[in-house]
């Protein structure tokens, strides 16, 4: 099932497959996802397309580039074929935290993207944080300037909050989508995110929508979570040396919400806890795709099925995590007490 991106000609899947788990190789694997071999970035991708994705996202900052040179070995000739979509981003880390991009450094960027991607033009470019624009000004006129000369057809923004998206709009932004992480244990952006992008026509592509396999139901404690994974506000500060929140977390209401979306799963829906928590996700009005990544062939073409959720089913699922999203707030920035997204 695919629909028109508003503001845009891009048909986009309501599966949207990400590509960060691409981006670790043996010599330097991702703190996240490790490493992955071409060969089964290959099967992923093959799997997701014959499954009816359309869109890829991929990133600089994932693997320097590594994320985007694997996607482009996996999707071949078939990106032209079957007008398949690639989205990017630029942002990375600096020595001393977030480069702040100036329209050089944007076009460089893009340049190194084109040339990994093996293509003249992306579909969509993204700004991966707003901490790492040098201002909204320049950031526009980079992308401007680059659609204007056909490497991109269209722009959008990811990890922006109200104010963010104002600011960058103010200064003459046309951003047709903005990527922020939601899902049924991360529900921040319904307080000012989503309203936000709704005034100002903006769609919302979800990342995160699996709260990286926890509503897949198999974790039953934070223990059994890998480490790369314990970064995140639902988890104490203390769980792992990567985290840098310092918060003491919330990790029984975590836990007692994925266990009573299991049981209602279970009892009530004829599917799997992972799949009813996308078809939620993909359910929610604001939402144009479900950005899942997945590290098998099997997961890839599994996350690509939804389940036909009605209001009340939709509802239910809601109020069973209402009391995780009360408690961790409206700071949409699930790795930092201090919101990154203003």
């Amino acid at each position: 099932m695919t629909s028109i991106l508003p503001g845009t000609d891009l048909s986009l899947s309501k599966v949207c497959l990400g590509c960060w788990q691409f981006g670790g190789t043996q010599d330097a694997p991702d703190s996240t996802w490790g490493s992955m071999e071409q060969k089964v970035a290959d099967d992923i991708v093959s799997r997701a397309i014959d499954n009816g994705v359309t869109i890829f996202d991929t990133a600089e900052g994932y693997g320097n580039h590594q994320s985007e040179v694997v996607l482009a070995e996996a999707l071949g000739a078939r990106r032209r074929s079957e007008g398949l979509l690639i989205a990017s981003k630029f942002g990375r880390m600096g020595a001393n935290g977030p480069h702040k991009f100036t329209e050089v450094d944007i076009e460089q960027s893009l340049e190194a993207s084109l040339r990994a991607l093996k293509t003249d033009c992306i579909d969509l470019y993204q700004v991966h944080w707003p901490v790492m624009m040098e201002s909204a000004e320049t950031t526009v006129r980079a992308l401007e300037r680059a659609k204007s000369l056909g490497k991109i057809r269209f722009y959008g923004v990811s990890n922006f909050g109200p104010q963010n998206l104002r600011d960058f709009i103010a200064a003459g932004g046309h951003p047709v989508s903005n990527q922020v992480s939601y899902n049924l244990l991360v529900r921040a952006v319904e307080y000012d995110i989503v309203p936000a992008c709704k005034e100002n026509n903006v769609s919302i592509l979800a990342y995160s929508p699996l709260q990286q396999g926890l509503l897949s139901g198999r974790f039953r404690t934070a223990d059994e979570v890998p480490e790369g994974r314990r970064r995140t506000r639902h988890f104490a500060g203390n769980s792992t040396p990567l985290s840098r929140h310092g918060q003491a977390g919330f990790e029984e209401l975590t836990f007692s919400t994925i266990s009573a979306l299991r049981d209602y799963t279970a009892a009530k829906l004829d599917t799997s806890m992972a799949t009813a928590s996308l078809s939620w996700l993909a359910g929610q009005s604001q939402v144009a795709s479900c950005i899942v990544g997945a590290r098998t062939a099997d997961q890839a073409a599994g996350n690509a099925k939804l389940a036909a959720l009605n209001e009340d089913q939709l509802a239910t699922m809601s109020a069973l995590s209402d009391d995780l999203k009360q408690a961790m707030g409206s700071n949409a920035d699930l790795w930092a007490a201090e919101s990154r997204v203003a």
